[in-house]
């Protein structure tokens, strides 16, 4: 019995990738050296507020799921970047989402 091949696709989305971070690279190149540095800070503090609020999502999730209260906000993009970018109300939105589907 032959292994089964899954098919691949020529036309795959990792070409865009790779020519949008291109494109990006060459931005980021062209600026000067007090702008690249403003948007390196703000980059690295935006993928630090996203790595907390997944930390802060797992807690949330486990500490809710311990008590048996029934509350889940799922940890995805969308809730991540959503709490990431507004931060609190972002917060309160979410959590105002999951309880009205809860009721």
């Amino acid at each position: 019995m032959k292994p089964h091949k899954l098919p691949v696709k020529k036309d795959g989305v990792m070409q865009y990738i790779v020519i949008a971070m291109g494109f990006i690279f060459l931005f980021l190149f062209l600026l000067n050296k007090k702008t690249r540095g403003i948007v390196f800070e703000y980059l690295a503090w935006f993928w630090f507020k996203f790595a907390v609020v997944i930390i802060l999502l797992f807690a949330i999730n486990a500490i809710f799921s311990f008590v048996k209260w029934g509350f889940h906000i799922p940890i995805n993009l969308f809730s991540i970047a959503t709490i990431t970018i507004l931060g609190l109300p972002g917060m309160i939105c979410i959590s105002f989402l999951m309880i009205m589907k809860k009721i």
